[in-house]
């Protein structure tokens, strides 16, 4: 039994799930090729338990933006270190984060901390619900774990059933059903909160420009989640990408380079019901984490990190697009650069996730940590993107001839 198994057994006799995170769990499917834990990281690479190296594509889940082990954030949270981590009143560097927020992301014209994508979120529907004095709130994508996002999951998730009755989910992308709920609840929204984007091939941003449309008209607010959008698309996110003005939105992923930080920012109107009423967290002034914050979002200001990893992106995405074609696979690069991925073209629904599966148990075998959409970071070089189509082209050589002997145990097991 290899060490990160006997790890992997022990965590889970403490630990449910043996891990802290539903995304990082090990793949059943996977089992003899995925890395249960990764031990180190720099750059664009991972080191496992037992030593193997990866190009790694998932980023943590998508928070590290400029590369692991970064030294310039990582020597400002060495230089914070030296002053301390928390302290009994607040620290005179979370103005100077929520300046070059104010900066960089359209309508942010007040700023408040928090740790993570759920904490944001649910803090921004709260001042929408306090704002307008109405309960319901229309959802369009995964938001965190928190009960207002997870009431259409199994009845035994300890989110009461009548918390239904106030959320509606549009599914994304539906604009029809979205008017629909819109025309039917009006009265009773305080907010559409929705993804921008969703990483797949709609890449018009149409679907969130509808959404400000007909939450304007219907005096809604519109809360747009940017937690894997933001600071990755663009230096101003999907509102600076898509040319939308949320009322409220929420921040973390990319914001500190994989340190633990989120933001919510918006309208000063309703950012100010702050002031009325109390929602406050005692880690949210954390240093080290506003320290890497400032660090990383002064480094996109001055150097080109969102035109490197949209560089980098298309040259994956170009690649994907020869590999297709040198093997004779009906499929074509998909989404935008910063997360694209290789859509496999068939007449049967299934083929896709079929594919991809068997392609994603190959990489693994190659030394490519897979995703089912591939981030990139300010790390990877021209070399590393050449390599990893190289590694990626002789995977899904042996996907392909696996697919019609294995077709019918494939069980896809996705985040």
């Amino acid at each position: 039994m290899k060490p990160s198994e006997r790890h992997y057994q022990e965590a889970l006799k403490l630990i449910p799930w043996g891990t802290q995170t539903n995304a990082k769990r090990p793949y059943p499917a996977f089992d003899a090729v995925m890395p249960k834990y990764i031990v180190r990281g720099k750059g664009c690479r991972l080191w496992d338990m037992e030593g193997k190296e990866y190009i790694d594509y998932r980023l943590s889940l998508g928070p590290v933006t400029l590369g692991y082990c970064y030294e310039p954030v990582d020597d400002a949270v060495r230089a914070q270190m030296e002053n301390g981590v928390l302290f009994s009143m607040a620290s005179p560097i979370e103005l100077d984060l929520a300046r070059l927020i104010h900066e960089m992301v359209p309508n942010a014209e007040m700023v408040r901390f928090m740790k993570t994508g759920a904490d944001v979120n649910s803090c921004n529907i709260r001042l929408a619900r306090a704002h307008t004095g109405r309960n319901m709130i229309l959802m369009s994508g995964y938001h965190g774990y928190p009960d207002w996002f997870q009431t259409a999951d199994s009845p035994t998730n300890g989110v009461p059933e009548f918390m239904k009755e106030y959320v509606k989910i549009i599914p994304w992308g539906n604009c029809e059903e979205a008017e629909r709920l819109i025309k039917q609840y009006g009265e009773q929204i305080a907010c559409v909160i929705s993804i921008a984007y969703d990483f797949n091939e709609d890449t018009s941003g149409d679907f969130i420009r509808f959404l400000r449309e007909k939450t304007r008209e219907h005096g809604i607010l519109l809360v747009m989640d940017e937690v894997l959008t933001g600071f990755r698309l663009a230096k101003g996110g999907a509102q600076e990408y898509f040319g939308v003005d949320a009322d409220l939105a929420g921040y973390a992923k990319a914001m500190a380079n994989g340190f633990p930080l989120s933001a919510y920012a918006g309208r000063k109107q309703y950012m100010e019901g702050l002031n009325r009423f109390k929602i406050t967290t005692t880690y949210a002034g954390e240093t080290l984490s506003i320290a890497a914050a400032i660090a990383t979002l002064k480094i996109m200001q001055r150097e080109p990190v969102h035109e490197h990893i949209w560089a980098m992106g298309r040259r994956l995405m170009a690649g994907f697009d020869r590999i297709a074609h040198d093997l004779g696979v009906a499929g074509h690069a998909a989404g935008l650069p910063p997360g694209s991925f290789l859509k496999f073209d068939h007449a049967d629904p299934t083929y896709h996730d079929r594919l991809e599966y068997l392609w994603q148990r190959e990489l693994y075998r190659e030394g490519i940590f897979a995703n089912n959409r591939w981030f990139i970071s300010y790390s990877h070089k021209p070399a590393d993107i050449d390599e990893s189509l190289e590694k990626a082209s002789r995977a899904l050589r042996r996907a392909l001839e696996a697919e019609p002997k294995e077709r019918d145990t494939i069980k896809p097991f996705w985040w």
